[in-house]
């Protein structure tokens, strides 16, 4: 879905019944899915890398349908006809989460699947504070919708853009408080993000939530957001969440502690996302053979110029 026909949306959908907003979702989803393109191409490529095998056709289709169902609950968070969306969750491993945030913060890390907002809004409703990154969009109009949004359910929201470090502001916003901290990190924006084993390709993720849990010296849990009992009319969500997840304690003398707990968690997501791959919400390119070699040394100069 564009970022325009988002804008358009996000003020219609919310005046519409919920099952007729799911129903167009799940039409245009499939349409979508039959004309493909470059954005659908990228998604099969992805979920093969993460699998090991090609994508049947009926697949690709159920995670195009997915990809667009996120974005349809999305818009209907919050809003008085969308309060259905707040029922059929399941959280596996929540009571282990809570009881590390108890005596202070406790670092999620997500990657691109299910349906994240309504996980995290469930989090916020069973009484939990969510403290989160979320990533600037333009235009600008359609940033600030969506931090609304998420603020509306509850959480707190730092925005952050493509080449942009926040991870000072978020250690001092966050440090000694009973908070959760998710961050979407199967993808890297900042330059900074470190080559990990995703499935059964070499990757770039976001160093974030492995850097932050050490910063902080706080657990890092990791988790699986997908859907079940799908139809035309929507579906309920299932996270699983694991850990904490610890630095392998073999771990050879000079080897990063942030890189070895990232490919920890990694580890972890993939082998849930794996038994879902429909879920997995990847338009864009993360696994190393897809990127621009010298596109991502630029990325990697300019970051290490700010941070000098």
């Amino acid at each position: 879905m564009t970022f325009s026909l988002l804008s358009v949306a996000f003020t219609v959908a919310p005046r519409l019944p919920l099952g007729l907003v799911m129903r167009a979702a799940y039409v245009g989803a499939g349409i979508a899915a039959r004309r493909g393109g470059a954005s659908i191409a990228r998604l099969r490529a992805n979920m093969a890398r993460l699998t090991g095998s090609e994508p049947a056709e009926e697949l690709v289709v159920a995670a195009v349908r997915s990809h667009i169902r996120n974005y349809a609950e999305e818009l209907m968070l919050g809003s008085r006809r969308g309060a259905p969306l707040a029922e059929g969750i399941t959280f596996e491993g929540f009571g282990e989460l809570v009881a590390a945030s108890v005596d202070g913060p406790v670092v999620l890390a997500l990657g691109h699947s299910g349906s994240w907002d309504r996980a995290g809004a469930w989090v916020c409703a069973n009484g939990r504070t969510i403290v989160t990154v979320a990533e600037k969009v333009e235009p600008r109009s359609l940033f600030q919708r969506f931090v609304a949004l998420r603020e509306g359910l509850g959480m707190e929201v730092i925005g952050v853009g493509k080449g942009d470090s926040v991870f000072a502001t978020l250690v001092e916003r966050v440090r000694g408080r009973s908070v959760i901290v998710p961050l979407l990190a199967d993808r890297d924006i900042s330059g900074s993000g470190i080559e990990v084993d995703l499935g059964t390709r070499r990757a770039l993720v976001a160093a974030g939530p492995a850097a932050l849990a050490l910063k902080l010296e706080r657990p890092l849990f990791a988790a699986c957001i997908t859907y079940e009992n799908e139809s035309p009319a929507g579906a309920d969500v299932r996270v699983r969440c694991v850990g904490p997840i610890a630095v392998p304690a073999d771990l050879a003398p000079g080897v990063n502690r942030v890189e070895a707990l990232t490919q920890a968690w990694v580890s972890a997501f993939a082998a849930m996302m794996a038994d879902k791959p429909e879920d997995w919400h990847m338009m864009q390119r993360v696994f190393i053979d897809d990127l621009d070699p010298q596109r991502l040394a630029r990325a990697r100069a300019e970051h290490e110029r700010k941070n000098r």
